[in-house]
């Protein structure tokens, strides 16, 4: 039951955390078009350490460990099955994440997928392996 409660807090702390930016007054089709240029235009800053990443692990770990107790406790799955289910469902959601991240901030960052991979590691470790 602790582990439950610990994977909660991370997914809703992860969820609270996130930060939306929108704008107070609407921009027209020409303002529209040279902001989307000159976003395009300017280079992205990829921190290997910053909350971004911090929330690609945590979120991550939490994710791992959730699936995995889901598939054994209420799909009735085998433990191998769940320790695959687990790390699959990881992966893609965390290369998901970043094919949207090209398709709407117009970059992928190999550096958030380095740290999906270490939170799905830890995340593994943490909630899956001791349950053997």
């Amino acid at each position: 039951m602790g582990r439950y409660c610990i994977i909660l807090g991370i997914v809703i702390w992860c969820v609270s955390a996130q930060e939306i930016y929108s704008s107070d007054e609407p921009l027209d089709t020409k303002q529209d078009a040279r902001h989307r240029i000159a976003s395009h235009s300017k280079t992205f800053h990829d921190k290997w350490f910053s909350e971004d990443k911090f929330l690609h692990f945590s979120a991550c770990a939490a994710i791992s460990g959730f699936t995995y107790h889901l598939s054994l406790r209420h799909l009735d799955e085998c433990e191998k099955r769940g320790r695959i289910y687990s790390i699959s469902i990881t992966a893609l959601l965390g290369l998901a994440k970043e094919f949207y991240d090209k398709k709407k901030k117009g970059h992928f960052s190999w550096k958030d997928l380095f740290w999906d991979g270490v939170g799905l590691g830890v995340g593994y470790l943490v909630f899956v392996r001791p349950c053997r």
